[in-house]
């Protein structure tokens, strides 16, 4: 018998695998946003959507051995301290419990070339 539950609602209130994170960059909000387009590009994460005004780009990774991709969420927004980022990553694959750390590794790799490039 296999249980399947899923919560009525958006995707946050899912049981899949995801992970999330968040620094504060003392850059310009301007300045972050772009350097978080070219550190997606450079990640080989495809982006979906971006609004400069409400401060979001989506993103998607292909299909490896560890998941069959990721849904990627990228929120900023600026004030006096600098910009907030929080990368969140979450599996496709809605039942997917276990991503053997992908999602970590996609935080990880980002916040690592983002702060290369800035």
């Amino acid at each position: 018998m296999w249980l399947i539950y899923r919560r009525n609602g958006t995707w946050q209130n899912t049981i899949t695998a995801q992970y999330q994170d968040k620094k504060i960059i003392q850059k310009r909000y301007k300045d972050v946003f772009r350097a978080v387009i070219g550190t997606l590009n450079y990640c080989d994460f495809a982006i979906q959507k971006k609004n400069y005004r409400e401060g979001y780009i989506t993103a998607r990774t292909s299909w490896t051995m560890k998941s069959f991709g990721e849904h990627i969420t990228i929120k900023m927004k600026g004030n006096t301290q600098g910009t907030h980022v929080v990368f969140h990553s979450r599996c496709k694959l809605e039942t997917q419990l276990f991503d053997w750390g992908k999602n970590k590794q996609n935080t990880q790799k980002f916040f690592k070339v983002l702060k290369v490039i800035l």
